[in-house]
């Protein structure tokens, strides 16, 4: 299923217009994602459905398999989805 067919379905289960569906469901993805920006430990939790969560990432050494090399990889913040027992179950 792509946007285009997401919203579809909003629109149908909501009985509003497809316009109407592709607002809410734009503003749930600005959500998350502003929540997300806010850095480690941030989570937007929707209960029955699962968790959207932000974890952080220390720098590291590893190997650039190209060269050989050691390098430090960058440390960085990353969002990850957990989904709940109802979803997993299904």
């Amino acid at each position: 299923m792509n946007k285009k067919e997401l919203i579809s379905a909003i629109a149908d289960h909501t009985g509003s217009t497809q316009a109407v569906a592709g607002d809410m469901l734009s503003a749930f993805i600005e959500t998350v994602t502003n929540e997300m920006k806010q850095g480690d430990g941030s989570k937007v939790v929707i209960p029955g459905f699962g968790q959207f969560i932000a974890k952080h990432r220390e720098s590291r050494e590893m190997r650039n398999p190209a060269t050989g090399k050691m390098m430090m990889s960058k440390a960085k913040t990353s969002a990850s989805f957990k989904p709940a027992a109802a979803l997993k179950d299904l």
